[in-house]
């Protein structure tokens, strides 16, 4: 559906306030008053301050969860396929793919890792660690169902291993670097945890 002008309008000056004071302290008020319109004009389009945070933020960041689910998939079939070995490889590309992705909405990727404290983004890497360790605890145990594991890894050290990684990736937007140097970080990044990876699971 295409946006009316006053819906576009009520979307820049929010995304404006949001980036400027986070979601707690934006002010609905200001909000309207920027944009000029009356609040019935407002709840016209959004019933809260809470539904304007999301229509800014939740087609980029929920979009990267379904995206991060099929990229989790494809591991999977790496194993039906006796391609494990290949695993590494694919992380690091689907990881170029999404740290593109979220420069291409960048804004959107700051409002939700700086801004949304009070939303239900506020917890968005947190749920993305708990999906990629859930996901990759049953993926490691069919890898040693085929024999191709030698080493294990406490959960809790998954946990925080994973959390540790996340967190760093999504450092390039809370440090608003460029697309290029953030490409360039995290791949250095994924060759510093794949090494990790690679001595504690000891992969055959």
């Amino acid at each position: 559906m295409e946006l009316t002008d006053t819906q576009k309008r009520i979307l820049e000056v929010g995304k404006r306030e949001f980036l400027e004071k986070g979601f707690k302290d934006a002010s609905l008020r200001a909000i309207v008053k920027e944009a000029g319109f009356t609040k019935g004009a407002f709840y016209g389009y959004y019933n809260s301050k809470e539904a304007l945070f999301d229509a800014l933020v939740a087609p980029a960041a929920d979009e990267l969860i379904a995206q991060f689910k099929q990229a989790q998939q494809a591991h999977y079939e790496l194993v039906t396929e006796d391609k494990a070995e290949q695993s590494q490889d694919l992380s690091t590309s689907y990881l170029n793919y999404f740290i593109n992705y979220i420069y291409d909405h960048f804004d959107s990727f700051k409002l939700v890792i700086c801004c949304s404290e009070g939303t239900r983004y506020a917890n968005y890497i947190h749920e993305l660690v708990e999906l990629e360790v859930d996901q990759t605890e049953n993926y490691y145990q069919q890898l040693r169902r085929l024999g191709k594991l030698k080493g294990t890894v406490n959960r809790d050290l998954h946990h925080m291993i994973t959390s540790a990684y996340f967190t760093a990736v999504f450092e390039t937007v809370a440090h608003d670097m460029s697309r290029e140097r953030a490409i360039g970080y995290v791949n250095e990044l994924a060759v510093f945890f794949n090494c990790g990876w690679s001595g504690l699971l000891r992969f055959k």
